[in-house]
């Protein structure tokens, strides 16, 4: 099947690749202020939480964390910091249109592949990015700033459950 043919299995290893962001010894109320942030103890809290969490979280799995030490947090506020904190480069946006966004550190530039059954997200090394530069046809005067490469397919767990 058509479906069988695209499967990419990627290993489980690969879910998250290593943030050197996560390493920094830099307090995240520094890297706020640097960014040009207003540093407010609940994006303290989300940044931190961004680097101490594995795999690309949804804002409602982010709000249901910070809500076990900041009761009074709303939704709405979780999408406002991390809106925030994507607009200031801090973290970016990634996962499926039409599915629920999921979220990440910035970090070193890589690709990701996602499993059309469960949704999960891998982080897999960029390599695509030069070659779709060199192959791509623009418009005239269009200037890339960024490559984003999502691979769709099926993950080893559900390739084998198939």
């Amino acid at each position: 099947s058509p479906d069988r043919a695209a499967t990419f299995a990627v290993s489980s290893r690969l879910e998250r690749m290593p943030h050197p962001d996560r390493s920094s010894e830099e307090d995240p109320a520094e890297r706020l202020s640097r960014h040009g942030l207003r540093v407010t103890r609940q994006r303290v809290a989300t940044l931190r939480l961004l680097e101490q969490m594995v795999g690309h979280p949804t804002a409602n799995e982010i709000h249901d964390r910070l809500r076990r030490r900041h009761p009074k947090l709303s939704l709405k506020t979780v999408y406002e910091i991390l809106g925030a904190l994507v607009e200031a480069g801090l973290a970016a946006r990634v996962g499926d249109a039409g599915g629920a966004a999921r979220f990440e550190l910035r970090s070193e530039r890589h690709d990701h592949a996602s499993c059309r059954i469960c949704g999960r997200l891998f982080d897999i090394p960029a390599s695509a990015d030069s070659l779709i530069r060199g192959r791509a046809t623009l418009p005239k005067g269009f200037h890339v700033e960024h490559v984003e490469v999502t691979i769709r397919g099926l993950c080893m767990r559900c390739r084998d459950q198939d």
